[in-house]
């Protein structure tokens, strides 16, 4: 790639879509959506482009589907949303039967059409003066986009990106193509429009990405290969810098990326204790193999869950033995001494492609899922725990069963697991015949029997996103509902006290691995609660380990028991923001 002509620096105004400090060549994403040229069809091709809308649907739903659930792990579960309400413009039959008459009265090239009855839509709802309404803009579009690609062919950002650090510039990004940035040569984005509160805001915060937002006329003032750099604490583009400042913006950047790394670099140097010497492992949530485990690794960190599940959802099918034994040896032996918690698949109605999944189940949350698929379909849940316990002579690994809500689901899986290891046994393969097989605590079912659930597995991992969504009976994927989601919520609470108490008494360790470890106003609560480990996406693991040696375990009991008291989830959150605030 070679730079474009020096025309002189240029400063480009806009509104700071996530802080942070970015330089890069420019690249051009796009200047308009799915311009799309409008063919005429034969009568007797409109049934075949009723089945290409009708199949370019239906793959658009499945990458949708496996992006929620990316999305659920990288940024939140909050975020993640924001696909759901992408899923309903796909299901919207009212749309799509406007889409289809229009088909028959006028046969055109499907996309053609498409694209005309959105267009339609789309002007309704910029006159709209509800932010909310305008904000549906870019779902419509990053749905369009989709769509599109799926029936023409069209470039996505991963397909164009060029192999040097680049500055993304398009009218407005996608949060599907946000996300795509984290593993590509983007170091940040300038977007033409979004406001701070926009998708794009909220994903580039996120993730972590600089970015500018609402940046009139972006498209027309820069250039391809043009020299950029971006501020996006204060909402600035500089283009064409001349090479001082160019080279002097490089070095503040360098700075700035070495203290990450050197703070990610010190957590071994952080005691994992209280002021009064009580043990709070800290360790990582992990979903695919990164650039953070060698990191990790090296600090001593352990992995409190490892999501099996990107081995399928990266390819919409079961990868078989081999292949899994051969990922998980790589992960055990990279953290090598410390423990891996591999979770076996947690999937479900709404994480399976068209050959598993069930068509007819209104709530894939309390549908076959988890456990549930895992036994059965015992083929593949053999073939995995074969995986596992082969990868065991290589590394420290437990094994972690997602979603038990009876202690008769634990004992089944338990059987199969020994069945696998006698037919090691009699193959003379090795593994670790001590290898500890543990529960998540996501059901209350699970909490309420957990003193029996103890007797069988060898260690607790709460998992609060689950346990507080089907304790509140809350779908916390839902928008209506959303506001219900509590997880400080004194019932959620009280299940997870019975549980670290239900574990201690039967002498196993008890974990958090969901949300809520993670969230650093809750760490003092939950060391007093008694919990013995705290597991957490890496990029909070410093500020929680950090702040557990200023902790104090007697008064943190007893900060813990005060909130016991608590009669709503907004007292409890007033309580432990203040405590946050006072003590930071």
């Amino acid at each position: 790639m070679t730079l474009a002509d020096d025309i002189g620096t240029t400063v480009l105004n806009g509104i700071s879509g996530s802080p942070g400090l970015a330089f890069g060549l420019a690249f051009i994403h796009y200047e308009k959506l799915g311009k799309v040229r409008m063919e005429t069809i034969h009568a007797g091709g409109v049934k075949g482009e009723l089945k290409r809308l009708d199949n370019a649907i239906t793959k658009s739903k499945s990458e949708l589907e496996v992006l929620r659930v990316e999305a659920s792990n990288s940024v939140g579960t909050e975020l993640s949303r924001i696909f759901d309400a992408q899923m309903m413009i796909l299901e919207d039959e009212d749309f799509l039967d406007k889409v289809r008459q229009a088909l028959v009265a006028r046969p055109r090239n499907v996309e053609w059409v498409f694209q005309h009855e959105v267009n339609k839509t789309i002007r309704a709802l910029a006159r709209s003066k509800d932010k909310y309404m305008r904000e549906m803009i870019s779902d419509i579009n990053a749905v369009t986009a989709r769509l599109l690609h799926n029936l023409s062919g069209i470039d996505s950002i991963e397909q164009k990106m060029p192999k040097t650090a680049v500055i993304a510039f398009a009218p407005f990004f996608s949060p599907d193509e946000i996300m795509s940035m984290k593993d590509s040569n983007v170091t940040g984005f300038v977007a033409e429009t979004g406001g701070p509160t926009s998708h794009m805001a909220l994903f580039a915060k996120a993730l972590g990405l600089p970015a500018v937002i609402g940046v009139k006329n972006a498209l027309k003032t820069i250039k391809p290969t043009q020299r950029v750099m971006i501020n996006g604490a204060l909402g600035e583009v500089i283009i064409s810098p001349s090479k001082k400042e160019w080279n002097s913006f490089k070095k503040r950047v360098e700075t700035a990326r070495r203290k990450a790394r050197q703070r990610l670099a010190k957590l071994s140097d952080i005691p994992s204790e209280t002021k009064d010497g009580h043990r709070i492992e800290v360790s990582a949530n992990l979903e695919v193999p990164s650039d953070y485990d060698r990191t990790l690794a090296e600090e001593k960190i352990s992995v409190g869950l490892y999501r099996t599940e990107f081995l399928y959802l990266n390819r919409g099918e079961f990868p078989d033995e081999e292949e899994q034994f051969k990922t998980y040896r790589q992960i055990v032996e990279e953290f090598e001494p410390s423990p891996v918690t591999l979770r076996t698949f947690d999937l479900g109605g709404d994480k399976f492609t068209q050959h598993f999944r069930v068509d007819d189940e209104p709530n894939p949350a309390l549908g076959w899922r988890a456990i549930r698929f895992s036994l059965d379909v015992p083929r593949i849940f053999r073939a995995q725990i074969r995986a596992m316990l082969r990868a065991s002579a290589f590394g420290n690994i437990k094994i972690m069963l997602p979603m038990i809500s009876s202690v008769e689901q634990l004992i089944r899986a338990k059987r199969i697991i020994t069945s696998v290891k006698k037919d090691l046994k009699r193959k003379k393969i090795d593994f670790d015949d001590t290898i500890q097989v543990g529960i998540m605590i996501e059901i209350p079912s699970a909490a309420i029997m957990a003193h029996r659930l103890a007797l069988e597995a060898d260690f607790f991992s709460i998992g609060t996103n689950d346990l507080t969504q089907y304790t509140l009976a809350v779908d916390r994927n839902h928008t209506k509902v959303a506001k219900w989601y509590r997880q400080y919520h004194p019932a959620v609470l009280r299940f997870i006290t019975h549980t670290i108490q239900a574990g201690h008494d039967n002498d196993i360790p008890v974990h958090i691995c969901g949300e809520l470890a993670g969230d650093p106003r809750a760490c003092k609560m939950l060391v007093g609660f008694g919990i013995d480990s705290l597991s957490m996406s890496p990029n909070a693991i410093h500020t929680v380990k950090a702040l557990i040696p200023t902790i104090n375990y007697e008064d943190a009991k007893l900060f813990a028991d005060k909130i016991l008291t608590m009669q709503s989830a907004v007292e409890v959150e007033n309580f432990v923001n203040e405590d946050y605030e006072a003590n930071t």
